[in-house]
């Protein structure tokens, strides 16, 4: 039986190069679906896991604009840029302050690339 690496959507080989292709770049990403509502999320790795302390059960349909990431520090300047990109379907890079599940932990910065990629449907 194969082993499941945290997807919640069926799968298929446009999604598994992507996966493939970011998880040689020791890149720590997400994969949402734009086509649910809230864009959920569909696919973390090991290394978003890691930085953020949430497990992929944790982080499974959760919104990908990362809410349960935000606290204090984190400008909604920055949220409202991700979200435009995200809405918009264009390329952009943010640099947002996240924080890790226990909050105890002092806030991270990372800088997102965050773009779309649509695949036109038969």
């Amino acid at each position: 039986m194969p082993v499941r690496r945290g997807h919640v959507a069926p799968q298929n080989t446009f999604l598994g190069t992507i996966i493939r292709k970011f998880e040689g770049q020791n890149k720590n990403f997400i994969i949402a679906n734009a086509r649910v509502q809230n864009c959920a999320i569909i696919y973390c790795n090991d290394g978003f896991c890691e930085m953020t302390g949430f497990s992929r059960p944790d982080v499974m349909q959760k919104p990908c604009t990362c809410d349960f990431l935000h606290g204090p520090e984190t400008k909604r300047h920055h949220i409202a840029q991700i979200a435009q990109a995200l809405l918009g379907s264009e390329e952009r890079k943010v640099e947002v302050t996240y924080y890790h599940k226990n909050g105890k932990v002092s806030p991270f910065t990372r800088y997102l690339m965050c773009l779309s990629v649509h695949v036109a449907c038969k």
